[in-house]
């Protein structure tokens, strides 16, 4: 994501906290004056003119942060979403619908000409966003023939179909701890995926895996992210969108130890084989503890 936001993109400036406290402050005090003296005036007209004037202008700052921090998440929503663009392009309708962010081409424009945002290019030619810079080094150019590492492949469209679901749902979501616990979830699934890829004769060993814990999962991250982009944030939602963040804990743990139960019987064969190249190193009189004595 920092490839894409500069330092004045990511960071709030100084002033936004105070000036919306003494913005939200004078807005009080001024309703509270207006109020008070509304009655007294012959004009009704003229007063009520110099009470919405006199309010906007005490409320401008307000508004103007609470925009600012609006923008500043949508930068952040944006910036996430071409970090995980495969390829140097992507259309605008497709940013959109990736990262939920209505007209991305005016936004970005806005963004660019701030200097919110780096490493980008508006194509209106091709309707696209092209990425231009690196600020990250790269792999040897070799390296390019093989797939991405936040895009694993594994061989089987099955499989990929899922990665590229988890995918999906990690873009929908703001929040940074939730979409750092999916990543996880995605990496460890994508272990067990090439796994089973190698050897399809142990798909049998992940049926439950497939079949129950990840579409449960899915549907979990819907609702997360169904929740999340509600305006107003209610009892019931905070406690659902916590209940979930919780529960993605345990989920990992589960997956870890799923990936782990792969290797049981690769565990087993390997001890096996070290007890019998022991046995047969020391019968030779070849590790040392022995000798041979003549």
């Amino acid at each position: 994501m920092k490839r894409f936001l500069t330092h004045k993109g990511i960071g709030s400036s100084w002033w936004e906290i105070p000036a919306a406290i003494a913005s939200g402050l004078l807005t009080v005090i001024g309703l509270y004056v207006v109020f008070t003296n509304f009655g007294e005036s012959d004009d009704f007209f003229i007063t009520a003119l110099a009470a919405v004037i006199f309010m906007a202008m005490l409320s401008w700052p307000l508004f103007l942060t609470g925009r600012r921090r609006a923008r500043r998440r949508q930068a952040e929503k944006l910036a996430r979403c071409l970090g995980r663009v495969r390829g140097s392009s992507i259309t605008f309708g497709e940013l959109q619908r990736r990262s939920g962010v209505r007209a991305p081409e005016d936004k970005l424009q806005w963004m660019i000409a701030r200097g919110w945002m780096q490493n980008i290019a508006l194509d209106h030619e091709h309707v696209c966003v092209r990425l231009t810079g690196e600020d990250e080094p790269q792999e040897a150019p070799e390296a390019e023939a093989a797939p991405p590492k936040d895009i694993p492949e594994t061989g089987n469209e099955a499989f990929n179909a899922k990665l590229r679901e988890i995918r999906q749902l990690n873009e929908r979501i703001d929040d940074k701890a939730v979409s750092d616990k999916i990543d996880r979830i995605e990496a460890l699934t994508a272990d067990i995926f090439q796994l089973i890829a190698e050897h399809p004769e142990r798909a049998d060993e992940i049926r439950r895996f497939m079949n129950y814990y990840l579409p449960t999962t899915f549907k979990l991250l819907e609702s997360y992210s169904l929740m999340e982009k509600q305006r107003y944030q209610g009892e019931n939602i905070r406690a659902s969108r916590a209940q979930i963040d919780a529960v993605l804990d345990q989920i990992i743990r589960a997956i870890e130890r799923q990936q782990d139960k792969l290797f049981q019987s690769d565990a087993l064969d390997v001890e096996t084989d070290i007890s019998v190249l022991k046995t047969m190193m020391s019968a030779d009189g070849l590790t040392g503890e022995g000798g041979l004595h003549t």
